[in-house]
């Protein structure tokens, strides 16, 4: 076979290639109409929870506003004591989260956990969990 013989293209290779542009293009085209149609569907539901849910929003908010001045302010609790290394911005975090999940709850106090055995120290959890997940099957 010679290279022109590798290169001659047939009538029926040209239509496969064309109707593979023009139905791609068309698909492009019509989810383009789509996204375009559905955009237009949420602002236009916007439009309408503006026009109709501003007011009891505003209401609401007005509402919130005169309880948070009637009620008094809890005092704050004292800052609980970190080991040293413990940065204040995650005893703040700590706190909070804690705070948020139980509703009463103290925290009395925050240290480190200490490294496990056979860890290095710059591996944190999260990597030594996927190096015990990936080197399990060796070890047994």
């Amino acid at each position: 076979m010679t290279e022109m013989q590798l290169l001659a293209l047939e009538a029926s290779d040209a239509t496969v290639v064309i109707t593979g542009l023009v139905l791609v293009m068309a698909m492009l085209v019509v989810l383009c109409l789509i996204i375009m149609v559905e955009g237009k569907l949420f602002d236009r539901g916007e439009q309408l929870a503006h026009r109709t849910g501003a007011p009891r929003v505003a209401k609401a908010t007005q509402e919130a506003a005169a309880r948070a001045k009637a009620a008094p302010a809890p005092a704050a609790a004292p800052a609980a004591p970190a080991a040293p290394g413990v940065a204040p911005e995650v005893v703040a975090a700590i706190a909070a989260a804690v705070a948020c999940t139980e509703s009463g709850a103290v925290v009395r106090s925050i240290r480190r956990a200490p490294a496990p055995a056979g860890s290095t120290p710059r591996r944190g959890a999260w990597g030594q969990a996927g190096l015990n997940a990936a080197t399990r099957p060796f070890l047994s």
